[in-house]
């Protein structure tokens, strides 16, 4: 199955925002990007790479045309693992991309596992991760 005009533009738009923040973007890796990250039966629509000698960040990113939680839910983006360094703690950041008018097909409780960004052809709304209870 080929990928949407939406679907690549959604890719696009986080790409391009990634980058300004810092973001080294690899489009749909086949593996991961080192020895700390181990992902199984997965492939992100993006991968963003933060690694400095103060900071290494990942951002793990799926962009869906057509949301739905429980699909969401059995992707194996939740799956992903970092592992510790003894000189610093990576970060990894999940975040869910859907297209403007798509965000009431979500269950608000995903905020708990991933940033939630909502986007079109030329802008981004970023609703935060909630903070753990």
């Amino acid at each position: 199955m080929s990928e949407s005009a939406l679907h690549r533009g959604m890719k696009a738009v986080v790409a391009s925002e990634l980058t300004r923040e810092g973001y080294e973007v690899i489009e749909e890796p086949l593996w991961p990007p080192n020895r700390f990250v181990f992902w199984e039966a997965y492939r992100p629509d993006l991968l963003g790479l933060v690694n400095t000698d103060v900071k290494e960040e990942y951002a793990l990113v799926e962009c869906e045309t057509k949301p739905r939680t429980t699909r969401l839910l059995t992707k194996n983006i939740w799956r992903v693992e970092l592992q510790s360094k003894i000189d610093r703690q990576p970060r990894l950041r999940r975040i869910l991309v859907v297209p403007r008018g798509k965000l009431g097909a979500l269950d608000p409780k995903l905020r708990r596992f991933c940033e939630i960004w909502v986007a079109d052809k030329a802008d981004i709304l970023k609703i935060p991760m909630c903070p753990p209870s």
